[in-house]
């Protein structure tokens, strides 16, 4: 027990409770927020912590959120996460962005598990970056708007199921997937954002209809530009986006139709003539807390 004594103090340091209850800690490293907390500063976190339905977890302009390297079941994922089932608020600004990170000396992707928005009343999420997570985040059966933001060094940069998810001004770089997504009815907005130097930009991996609207981004200079799931047979949108090659490459590497044709195709045409103008959410800050955390572009 003298393990969970420690998680309470490195967690609560660094910020502001309000009103709400927090929660038991048990066994298996639990904490909850019950009503509204404000977190500021720097924020350790080495448990996984739940924003319950009647929770708001709120993060300050400027906050540093830390998930330490544990590894529970030894999976090779850290453990450590945030699930929201309440509400969510990460507004920074360009000047004083949020960062969203792992607390080891070296980090590595999937350090920590992902800020995990599950059957919740609302997430919104702006000028953050969200950096070594399994899933920087993940959305399903929840409302989300995520803007100017940045998601690297990743396995999946953000990825959602059946979700009203709207991603806009945003960076996706040098993670294993840019976006990752089964769709299932519920149509996603993702316009206006860099989606490049990723191992593959875009995974559909099933029950992707194509009502999704994933057009005006950069989706460019990934590994593999589209990949489909085994199980995606239908085709899916992606019209009016820009690829960064000659408009006869566009499809080389894509995953689709072209290498098996059980799967769906990935529709690109009508292509962009030119780059979407996305402007980088912020600079990196010169402070090793950070770990240069998004190191030169590969």
């Amino acid at each position: 027990m003298r393990h969970l004594a420690a998680i309470a103090i490195v967690l609560l340091a660094g910020c502001a409770s309000g009103p709400g209850r927090v929660g038991d800690l048990h066994d298996m490293g639990v904490r909850y927020i019950t009503g509204r907390e404000v977190w500021s500063g720097e924020v350790r976190v080495d448990r996984i912590v739940i924003v319950s339905k009647e929770g708001h977890l709120v993060v300050e302009p400027g906050t540093k959120v830390l998930f330490e390297r544990i590894d529970w079941d030894g999976d090779g994922i850290g453990d450590c996460e945030i699930t929201v089932e309440g509400r969510f608020t990460a507004r920074g600004t360009a000047e004083k962005p949020i960062l969203f990170g792992s607390a080891a000396a070296q980090p590595a992707k999937a350090d920590w598990k992902y800020l995990h928005v599950n059957f919740a009343e609302k997430a919104e999420m702006e000028y953050v970056r969200v950096s070594h997570a399994f899933s920087g985040l993940q959305v399903h059966y929840s409302q989300a708007t995520v803007m100017n933001s940045e998601f690297r060094h990743n396995v999946d940069g953000v990825r959602f199921s059946t979700a009203d998810l709207t991603l806009t001004g945003s960076w996706l770089k040098q993670n294993t997937h840019g976006i990752r997504f089964e769709e299932r009815g519920h149509p996603a907005t993702i316009t206006g954002n860099e989606i490049s130097l990723n191992d593959v930009g875009i995974f559909a991996v099933t029950r992707c209809f194509g009502r999704s609207k994933i057009s005006s981004n950069n989706i460019r200079d990934n590994l593999r530009g589209v990949k489909l799931g085994l199980e995606q047979v239908e085709d899916i949108g992606l019209e009016f986006n820009w690829w960064g090659v000659d408009p006869d490459g566009v499809r080389a590497g894509f995953m689709d139709d072209t290498i098996d044709p059980d799967l769906g195709r990935a529709i690109v045409e009508p292509l962009r003539s030119e780059p979407v103008a996305v402007q980088r959410p912020f600079e990196i800050p010169d402070d090793p807390d950070w770990h240069a955390v998004v190191a030169a572009d590969r």
